[in-house]
């Protein structure tokens, strides 16, 4: 069991909650994840990461044993429509808390990534995740893309860059930056803090391609 924390952390705990109150007030809005943008840099738009963190509706361990026995009883048919998007280097599907996760790295624009992951298996998806998660996509979501493709924005981990100053094209002062880190992570619990890639600037296509890897 989790202890409550005593005077001195709850005086710090509201006091960090007040601090981010009146931040808020002047604070600087930080770009968009930057894996959903597209850059003219070829490079740039290969091996993005998509972070999908879905908060389960039934958090115990039963809700979490239902999770996985869910999506290990259809991972051969969530793999195959992976497979068949032909853009997706890796992907897993992950317990990690009370959130399914799947984490996948892909070449191409983000917006059409989702597209084609619900063409090739959105009735696999919405069978499978609809159960499961607190706030489900609108069902079926073949018939509601934007709406799934504004859903997986609103579930998708964001993406710290290097340089933390890049998040903050607006900001002027250094001395806010801070600030303005802290406001993010406020916003967004779940982040991608760096990645690491072995052959950077290489599609899967040609990974396939050098590996003899069938379609």
């Amino acid at each position: 069991m989790t202890e409550a924390p005593g005077p001195a952390g709850l005086v710090s705990q509201l006091g960090e909650s007040a601090v981010a109150k009146a931040w808020k007030g002047r604070a600087v809005e930080p770009i968009p994840n930057p894996s959903w943008a597209w850059s003219t840099a070829a490079a740039d738009n290969l091996q993005k990461n998509m972070n999908l963190v879905m908060p389960l509706a039934d958090k115990t361990a039963v809700g979490r044993a239902r999770a996985l026995q869910a999506v290990a009883a259809n991972i051969d048919e969530l793999f195959t429509g992976l497979n068949n998007v032909g853009t997706v280097h890796a992907a897993r599907f992950d317990l990690i808390g009370s959130n399914l996760c799947m984490f996948s790295v892909f070449d191409g624009d983000f917006t059409n990534y989702i597209r084609d992951f619900i063409s090739v298996f959105g009735s696999v998806f919405d069978a499978v995740i609809g159960s499961l998660v607190a706030d489900p996509p609108t069902s079926p979501t073949e018939e509601h893309p934007e709406e799934f493709i504004d859903w997986v924005k609103a579930h998708d981990a964001y993406q710290i860059a290097g340089d933390l100053t890049l998040l903050f094209p607006d900001e002027t002062e250094i001395e806010n930056y801070v600030r303005d880190v802290v406001l993010l992570l406020e916003e967004n619990p779940n982040v991608q803090i760096g990645r690491y890639s072995a052959y950077p600037g290489v599609s899967a296509a040609q990974v396939r391609a050098a590996t003899g890897t069938d379609w």
